[in-house]
């Protein structure tokens, strides 16, 4: 049975039965706990969810796997074939259809059979053991599910971040003499030089950098004044 209880109430809510039934076999049951996770963490994507549906599945799947390779006299890894099935099962979880209580098994079973087979027909390269000392092993470029999804949740954040940020800069911007702007313009925005500034504003070099530094200072006080108001409103929001 899944470990956490939020996990447990949101599968009673859609009516599975967290107990053996009268004629029910554990491994029956366990094979049907299994879809139920699969299929509510195909609906949901939730973190949560995938990590209640590995931490479950992933003992049985494991061992399965093992049998698959038990001929193959340690050439791969039980554990790096099941991380590739888990990491398809992430991937192409809305395809998976909880139809059958055996579901979950049959399809990782067939993820996990062309996982195999797609490793047996890597080419072999060098070995690292047969590389000197000092050689670093490459980082490998995967990410499993649930790093993918941080990372995802990162980059939207920092996108929402930079969006923020942009508006504070246009906002701050527009409060800008039009000799400002016109210079902050040309040097950060066209990246002219220094000196082609001069030559566009009539202003020797002193001035030029004068005019940028206190047009930049102006710039991150606007900003910061803006924001602190903004960080105080929602304060008193809250």
């Amino acid at each position: 049975m899944p470990r956490s209880a939020s996990i447990r109430a949101e599968l009673q809510r859609r009516g599975v039965c967290l107990i053996v039934g009268e004629d029910e076999a554990p491994e029956q049951f366990e094979a049907r706990m299994e879809t139920s996770l699969m299929a509510l963490f195909r609906d949901s994507r939730g973190e949560e969810e995938f990590n209640a549906l590995y931490d479950y599945s992933s003992p049985g799947l494991l061992l399965q796997v093992a049998r698959q390779l038990a001929g193959s006299r340690g050439r791969l890894d039980p554990k790096e074939v099941c991380q590739d099935v888990f990491v398809n099962v992430y991937r192409y979880s809305a395809g998976f259809r909880d139809d059958q209580p055996r579901s979950f098994r049959v399809w990782s079973g067939t993820i996990a059979r062309n996982a195999i087979r797609r490793r047996y027909n890597q080419p072999r390269g060098l070995s690292f053991q047969d590389m000197p000392d000092g050689v670093s092993e490459p980082v490998d470029p995967r990410r499993n599910p649930v790093a993918q999804l941080l990372v995802e949740e990162e980059r939207k954040s920092i996108c929402e971040a930079w969006g923020i940020l942009l508006s504070q800069y246009l906002a701050a911007f527009e409060l800008l003499s039009e000799r400002d702007q016109d210079a902050l313009r040309m040097i950060e925005v066209e990246g002219l030089t220094y000196a082609d500034g001069c030559e566009r504003l009539g202003v020797g070099m002193s001035n030029m950098k004068m005019i940028m530094f206190r047009a930049r200072r102006r710039l991150r006080m606007h900003m910061a004044a803006s924001m602190a108001c903004a960080a105080q409103a929602d304060r008193t929001a809250g």
